[in-house]
């Protein structure tokens, strides 16, 4: 696991300065490789820079005062942002985003204390398909943006995309890629609304 001989103390200061799993392992691709910690940081803040894109979106949600929308922004993720841009109304939006937030936090370091206490015992995680859940999660976050026409359409034509790039591109780049169909989506709605 990630944090597997790495003691406890410093596996949840990491954690809880990083707090993105995608972070850390640019991070630890870094350090391991025999980079300087600066080096190791800036990798992670780097891969880290989506966030202020999710961060962004929150601006309709939380118009409070400027305290309450630093700390969603800096809670922004993938999970919590997705489940608050489909509820119906502000404060429903607000509602879903803080208890998924408290709930990704919750996991976050129940998962960081185990990785830590037991990676090294627990062996091979993909055995127990660990790997699975992010996709799953991911699945249920936008399974009612696929029922509209546009969800449907950004789905099919982003799907279309990677299955074309995964033979030639570089691993990660056919994901990226596939926002395209976000794009795509976008356009045909625009010409169909005028």
């Amino acid at each position: 696991m990630l944090d597997a001989g790495t003691s406890l103390g410093k596996a949840w200061v990491a954690s809880a300065v990083i707090f993105s799993a995608t972070s850390q392992f640019a991070y630890l691709a870094v350090t391991s490789a025999g980079g300087s910690e600066i080096a190791a940081i800036a990798a992670g803040w780097i891969v880290a820079s989506r966030f202020g894109i999710l961060a962004v979106t929150l601006t309709r949600i939380f118009r409070d005062g400027v305290f309450v929308r630093s700390v969603a922004a800096i809670n922004a993720f993938d999970l919590n942002v997705g489940m608050a841009s489909q509820q119906s109304n502000l404060p429903r939006a607000r509602r879903a985003f803080w208890m998924v937030t408290a709930a990704m936090m919750s996991g976050w370091f129940v998962g960081i204390t185990a990785g830590t206490l037991l990676g090294d015992v627990m062996g091979d995680t993909q055995r127990f398909g660990i790997d699975a859940l992010f996709p799953a999660a991911l699945l249920a976050i936008i399974g009612n943006a696929l029922h509209t026409r546009d969800g449907a359409t950004a789905g099919v034509i982003g799907g279309l995309i990677c299955l074309v790039l995964i033979p030639i591109a570089p691993a990660g780049l056919p994901i990226i890629m596939s926002l395209g169909g976000v794009g795509a989506a976008l356009v045909m709605a625009e010409r169909s609304a005028s």
